[in-house]
């Protein structure tokens, strides 16, 4: 995580700082890491210094590029977290004309912490609506998240850092914003203009989604009890109409309940209670960013948990995310190299191929920048486990994609080749959850 400083200029003339965390792709090797000059400075493999032996591949050097995947793998609670404290404190500075103290962010500080313990003390309900997102997708159904006000937001950006995360359709986990957000935005048109993939407004979800609801779909709602209750159960009535897989996350103060007619409607409900703040000037911003940030854990977990139990990780790492830049692409080898302890040049071979299939590989290919790579792995599924499966049945990327395809789960056909003939030493690997790292 790197720091840059932006200068903010208020209507006062006053030029106050703030200090925003950017995230980069590390651009040289960590500490401890060779740089083993797999690729020269335009970007390019360099095939002649690939050594010929076993071992690991160390994930080193990569060309500085910007933060791209998902923010629940890159510290994006953290730094919603420090930007929220540090512009509230501005914001307070320039109405106030007081210097936020020490004591103040601390204290700011201490309300996410609360926020950590108010979330999780709803483990189970989370669990429960983990394994309900999980059962629909294992049906081929789909999972929506209906959000209001900025949880809307949340659930936007949750089903957007599937796509990436896990390898999943656009379709899988979709996110909404319901009500009127026109203060939002001021070039939506720009954006839903591109298509489907770009809807995200509750005019869309009545239109499009709505109408093709099926039992195996799953709705959350998620709401405050300072939001139209009387807009969230027309919704959710017409809903059930189509599926009876209704789930709600909703977040209210200390002496607020939900209505009954409403509460009926849902099989299980994740209802977060939360303390009266009495910040003079921050509780009501406070409180919201406590909702955001706790509707981002629990979307988070929900999802991540239901592709886990989907079969989508191979213990601690995930077998199906997008290569979505240089540092997965050699991330992406370097699990090759890890589960199949075959040689480095070998591993590209077969991951190049998985890539371009079903076009050959040619000497045009091999020489373009690992950009070019990037680019076209980031249009495909199953890029990974393809190649790992190659790799370790010492078949063609065709046969591989047969088998993947015809398997229940792309983790148990990796699990049975793991441990065929000639595997014990990635077997012995495989029951250790602890020998690989997330890939992050």
């Amino acid at each position: 995580m790197q720091e840059w400083t932006v200068r903010v200029k208020d209507l006062s003339d006053r030029t106050p700082y703030c200090v925003f965390p950017q995230g980069l792709n590390y651009p040289g090797p960590k500490a401890g890491e060779p740089d083993e000059g797999r690729h020269d400075e335009s970007g390019h493999i360099r095939w002649d210094s690939l050594e010929q032996e076993g071992g690991s591949t160390d994930t080193g050097k990569s060309v500085p590029e910007g933060l791209s995947g998902s923010s629940r793998m890159k510290g994006g609670s953290t730094t919603k977290i420090l930007l929220e404290t540090l512009l509230l404190a501005a914001h307070r500075t320039v109405d106030q004309g007081v210097v936020a103290s020490k004591r103040c962010l601390r204290d700011i500080l201490r309300t996410f912490e609360r926020a950590h313990q108010v979330t999780y003390s709803q483990s189970s309900k989370v669990a429960t609506l983990m394994k309900q997102v999980s059962t629909s997708l294992e049906k081929k159904g789909r999972v929506y998240l209906v959000g209001w006000q900025t949880l809307g937001i949340i659930a936007i950006m949750d089903g957007v850092e599937c796509i990436h995360t896990f390898g999943s359709d656009f379709q899988d986990v979709r996110g909404f914003l319901m009500g009127d957000h026109n203060d939002m935005f001021n070039q939506k048109a720009e954006l839903t203009n591109q298509g489907p993939k770009f809807t995200f407004a509750q005019e869309d979800f009545l239109t499009a989604i709505l109408p093709s609801l099926v039992e195996t779909d799953t709705v959350v709602f998620i709401f405050t009890l300072d939001d139209n209750l009387a807009e969230v159960q027309a919704l959710v009535e017409q809903v059930r109409e189509k599926t009876t897989n209704t789930q709600a996350l909703v977040h209210g103060t200390v002496g607020q309940s939900l209505p009954a007619p409403l509460k009926r409607l849902f099989p299980s409900i994740s209802s977060i209670t939360w303390p009266l703040l009495f910040f003079e000037y921050e509780g009501s911003y406070v409180q919201k960013f406590q909702h955001e940030l706790s509707t981002k854990w629990v979307l988070n977990t929900v999802s991540t948990g239901a592709d886990v139990l989907l079969g989508k990780t191979l213990q601690n790492h995930m077998l199906d995310f997008h290569i979505a830049n240089s540092k997965l692409f050699w991330k992406a080898l370097a699990m090759l190299q890890r589960f199949s302890g075959q040689y480095k040049a070998r591993c590209i071979e077969s991951l190049l191929q998985a890539v371009h299939f079903p076009q050959p590989l040619s000497d045009d290919v091999r020489a373009a920048p690992i950009s070019h790579y990037v680019q076209v792995a980031h249009e495909k599924g199953n890029v990974i486990a393809t190649a790992l499966l190659s790799l370790l049945q010492r078949c063609s990327i065709t046969e591989a994609k047969a088998r993947l395809a015809a398997a229940p789960s792309v983790y148990e056909v990796i699990r049975s080749a793991l441990s065929g003939p000639g595997q014990k030493r990635t077997t012995r690997a495989l029951a250790d959850p602890t020998a690989y790292s997330a890939v992050n």
